[in-house]
This record gives C-alpha cells, sequence and structure tokens, in this order.
C-alpha cells in the first residue's frame, strides 16, 4: 500500500498511496537512530502501513509522528504511532474536532516553532497557517527539504490549485491568502533543492515553482479586493482565467469524464473565491 522512495540520504516519500486512496502524500526523515513519520494518512492502515515500510528502510524506531494540520487525510492513520511523540502546532490541536481525543498522547506542542537536532541534522517545524488554521511545515536545511504539506497541491491533483475552504472549526472559516503569501515569501528565503507536498507531485525547482505562486495569489489578490471596492458581491464576481486558472480548465476539458471534472474544477474554483472573498472583505 505504502512505497516509501528515497529522496535524499535521510529522507523518504510516498506519492503513490494518494493517487488510489484519499490519503496525502507520506513521507519520514531519519535522525540517527530515531525517525520522524510525516503525516498519518486518512486510515489505520495506511499509518500503520508507512511505519512498517520506513522502520524497514530506516533499521531506526519511529520516535516522533508530524501532523501538518487537522483534516483527516492526514490525521486519521495517528493510532498506528500511539507510542510515539506527536509534533504538532498548539493551534493545530486546539482546532481538532472534539471528536478526536488525544489526551493520552505524549505532545511537543508549539506556537510558531519547534526543531529537532542530533549529530546526524536538524529537522524545523514552522507554524504558517494559510490552509489551516494550525497548519505547519517540516524543513530539513541539511537535506534541504521542504514538506509543504497543504500549502502544496502540485501537478494533476486538483488541478494543481491552493485550497482554502476548510480553513478553522471553531468557529468555521475559510482560509487565509496572506499567510499563504507569507509562507511562500519565507519559503525563498530558505536553502532548498526539492519541495514535498501535501497532494501531487514532487518539485524539483523550488524557487520559480514558488515565484510563480506568488504572482498568481498576488494577481488573484489584486482582483478580488478590487472587486469588492467597486461593491460587487461574492455571486457576483467571476474568477479571471489566470494562468494556473487556464491551465485547469484544459486539464479538466482534455480529460476522458470531461462534464464530472469541470463541475468539479468549477466547485473547487468556488472554494478559492470565497476564500479570497471572505478574506479581504474582512480586512475593509
Amino acid at each position: 500500500m505504502v512505497v516509501l522512495e528515497p529522496i535524499s540520504d535521510n529522507v523518504v516519500v510516498d506519492t503513490t498511496t494518494q493517487r488510489t486512496t484519499r490519503s496525502c502524500v507520506l513521507g519520514g526523515i531519519t535522525l540517527g537512530d530515531y525517525s520522524i513519520a510525516i503525516e498519518s494518512g486518512h486510515a489505520l492502515d495506511v499509518g500503520a502501513a508507512l511505519r512498517k515500510e520506513l522502520e524497514a528502510i530506516s533499521k531506526a524506531p519511529t520516535k516522533y509522528l508530524f501532523l501538518s494540520h487537522t483534516h483527516n487525510d492526514h490525521r486519521d492513520g495517528r493510532d498506528a504511532f500511539k507510542d510515539a511523540t506527536l509534533i504538532a502546532s498548539q493551534r493545530c490541536l486546539d482546532n481538532m474536532p472534539q471528536r478526536i481525543r488525544l489526551t493520552k498522547w505524549s505532545k511537543e506542542a508549539f506556537d510558531e516553532t519547534f526543531t529537532l537536532t542530533t549529530d546526524e541534522g536538524t529537522v524545523e517545524f514552522h507554524h504558517t497557517g494559510g490552509h489551516s488554521v494550525g497548519h505547519s511545515i517540516a524543513y530539513s536545511p541539511t537535506e534541504k527539504i521542504l514538506f509543504g504539506c497543504d500549502l502544496f497541491i502540485v501537478g494533476s491533483v486538483n488541478f494543481g490549485l491552493p485550497f482554502m475552504g476548510f480553513y478553522q472549526n471553531k468557529p468555521k472559516r475559510t482560509g487565509d491568502p496572506e499567510a499563504y503569501l507569507a509562507a511562500y515569501r519565507k519559503f525563498l528565503t530558505m536553502d532548498l533543492e526539492v519541495i514535498v507536498p501535501g497532494h501531487g507531485d514532487i518539485v524539483h525547482d523550488p524557487q520559480p515553482y514558488l515565484k510563480e505562486q506568488i504572482t498568481f495569489l498576488e494577481d488573484l489578490k489584486a482582483f478580488i479586493i478590487t472587486a469588492i471596492e467597486e461593491g460587487r458581491s461574492l455571486e457576483e464576481i467571476e474568477l479571471p482565467r489566470l494562468g494556473p486558472i487556464e491551465q485547469a480548465y484544459k486539464t479538466a476539458e482534455s480529460r476522458s469524464k470531461r462534464a464530472m471534472n469541470l463541475r468539479f474544477l468549477e466547485n473547487y474554483l468556488k472554494h478559492l473565491k470565497t476564500s479570497f472573498y471572505n478574506y479581504y472583505i474582512r480586512e475593509r
């Protein structure tokens, strides 16, 4: 089920499970005598398969499980790691659905950053927000690899467009485009060779990709702010065919189930428009 592939000496990634299940991209980082599981997938059997594969490759026990945020495609394999320490932002833990019980877990909860360092290297965890109120990323400066989690949806998965529809549970709120922009600008200052997304394809040329995403979000922001200033309601706004949106339509129209893909895309774009509109109309 889970097939971890090495992308550096101490980092492994699985991008296959997401294509046949509702899971996210999975991974692991080894720091000498222990490993860190990156996400747990959407179900217990996925989490168990991830742990088995990670420990077989690393020859080290899984000491930590990092959860980037609250969404079930990332968290619901967690019980395969009950004896590990959970790493997550405090805002992630605070925003967990009430049915998720983590009281018996050992935790490393952080506000903005948390760092693990051994003789083998360093892994940093940074709270970013954006996709979800508690969203965080994992960064290995040693390996020059960023697990960007759901700040990145790359390639054909969800047409490669950002998703901000389910940002906060308590109370319910849509996403934060300014947090996306701040995170992307921060990532541009990092020594990066690879970005591992939450969904989709690994990015092997991070700098041009990040600049393209910043341009897209800034153009979309400018369009929405102008529409709000003109007094247009959410329903009256039609998103412009900016580069990534135009490419998404071309992809949808080229697929075998054209009508179904176009409906999915239009609903997806509705979430994106709503997130931008809700954020910037609150800022007025």
